[in-house]
């Protein structure tokens, strides 16, 4: 019995433990379901009292970040500051994180090395301890700047304003300037600037440096300040925001095409933030086709191509539609910092000019009369009829359709080839000329006088013949039946 009750209270224990796991609750484990990393700095080099320590804080969520809270608290065990996207934070108040990518800005007001802990939790109850010790002391100058709070985006000129404040009893005169590394463009002062050059720093109180970069993600300029007897490196972190280019629409006309006809795409491309700048590329491709060519309809094949947008962001190309089949074509943009829109696609079916329809069968019969020989056979034709379906596409109208027809007459002694033509009255404007075994009549036409016995009729062939309005010609020629009647 009491074995049976230690089975039994085991078994309730893993099934608490699972359900503990299913729900994430469970410890800090990385890799459960509602875990997180966080992707920091590491080494921090002295800085003088009062100089920035920027501290990249990325938290890296196995979940949808934007679906779960996540905070931060943060405490340090020396006289400091801690700022995040401009503002200024208080210890141990809870604030939330709104971008999974951060950098931090911390100053020490005062020498040692400066504990910082700031503690990240979800909503999830999971979290995280980090620590960054920042060595400050006091230096023969220090150096601070103020700007890049804001939002900053792809070819954002930014604008950071510095100032060097020397220590007690130093020189005020002899600094300069070093940027050692930046993707992208530097000014010193307004004026462009080459990286690894001393620049002389006139007046210490107040200078700028301005940064402007393509390159989107978190980036960072390092560079170096000197004076006669004392060299120093710093660092300016960026988190740089993508831009965006969308196809807001975009459409092709007419809906009914035909080949050698003209295709028109037409669309509103935005680029997020708008800006003056119009010049985008643009690529097109078929990706599918029924005929299995893929240049059916006129396209870059994929390759980019420049464009400058109209007014509100309108696009216009014109595209030929060259083969006749049904057509995935795809559309994509590129704005000038290579950022890529997503794909539009298209089916566009491209009929011929003019033809027949498949899914009608085309037959037809040919009637004669031949009445009992009177010095001869005589052989009429008093009839034919004919089943077929003709199609326009595109803007293209039917003009005409022509019958041919061809056969033999023979005899014992005689024979002759006979060829009849006959045009159709069409309408103008038809679109779709149709017959359904209609007869025409063609009663008291001879076409042949024969002598010899055993009359017979073979070789029996119709041709039909459409014209479009683009003067585009389709023909179809088969074998009808005959009938002939004796008497």
């Amino acid at each position: 019995m009491r074995n049976t009750i230690i089975i039994i209270l085991s078994f309730f224990c893993i099934l608490l433990f699972n359900s503990c796991r299913e729900d994430g609750d469970w410890g800090n484990d990385n890799d459960g379901q509602f875990g997180f990393t966080i992707e920091r700095d590491n080494n921090f080099i002295e800085k003088a009292v009062g100089e920035i320590n920027q501290l990249k804080f990325n938290v890296r969520p196995s979940y949808d970040f934007q679906s779960i809270k996540t905070s931060f608290k943060f405490t340090t065990n020396l006289n400091g500051t801690l700022k995040l996207n401009g503002e200024l934070l208080t210890a141990n108040q809870e604030y939330n994180f709104t971008t999974e990518e951060n950098i931090f800005e911390y100053v020490g007001n005062v020498s040692g090395v400066h504990e910082l802990k700031i503690v990240v939790k979800n909503g999830k109850g999971v979290s995280k301890e980090e620590v960054f010790s920042l060595p400050y002391s006091v230096s023969e100058f220090s150096h601070t700047y103020n700007g890049g709070t804001g939002s900053i985006y792809q070819g954002d000129e930014t604008q950071y304003l510095m100032k060097i404040v020397p220590g007690s009893g130093q020189p005020s005169t002899g600094y300069q300037i070093k940027f050692d590394t930046y993707s992208g463009q530097v000014k010193l002062n307004g004026v462009t600037v080459n990286l690894d050059t001393w620049y002389p720093i006139n007046n210490i109180d107040s200078f700028t440096t301005s940064l402007a970069t393509n390159t989107a993600g978190q980036g960072k300029l390092t560079y170096s300040i000197k004076n006669r007897t004392l060299s120093k490196d710093y660092e300016v972190q960026q988190n740089i925001i993508a831009r965006e280019v969308t196809i807001e629409s975009m459409n092709f006309s007419p809906a009914n095409i035909s080949t050698n006809t003209q295709i028109t795409l037409t669309g509103i491309v935005k680029k997020s933030p708008v800006n003056t700048n119009t010049t985008i590329q643009y690529k097109t491709w078929i990706s599918s086709a029924s005929n299995s060519n893929l240049n059916g309809i006129q396209n870059t094949n994929n390759t980019y191509t420049n464009y400058a947008l109209g007014s509100n962001g309108s696009f216009l190309s014109a595209i030929n539609a060259l083969v006749a089949g049904t057509y995935t074509y795809n559309i994509q943009v590129k704005d000038e910092y290579g950022n890529e829109s997503e794909v539009k696609s298209f089916e566009i079916k491209v009929t011929p000019t003019i033809f027949f329809d498949d899914s009608v069968v085309k037959e037809g019969n040919i009637a004669f009369k031949v009445p009992s020989p009177a010095g001869g056979w005589r052989v009429y034709q008093q009839n034919f009829s004919r089943k077929f379906k003709l199609i326009s596409g595109g803007s293209a109208t039917i003009t005409s359709v022509k019958y041919e027809l061809n056969y033999d007459v023979t005899t014992t002694t005689s024979s002759v080839h006979v060829t009849r033509t006959y045009n159709e009255n069409v309408v103008v404007g038809t679109t779709v000329f149709e017959k359904n075994n209609d007869i025409w009549p063609t009663i008291g036409d001879q076409v042949a006088f024969l002598g010899g016995t055993n009359v017979n009729i073979s070789n029996l062939t119709m041709k039909i013949t459409g014209t479009a309005s683009t003067g585009e010609v389709v023909e179809i020629t088969f074998t009808p039946t005959g009938s002939i009647v004796v008497n």
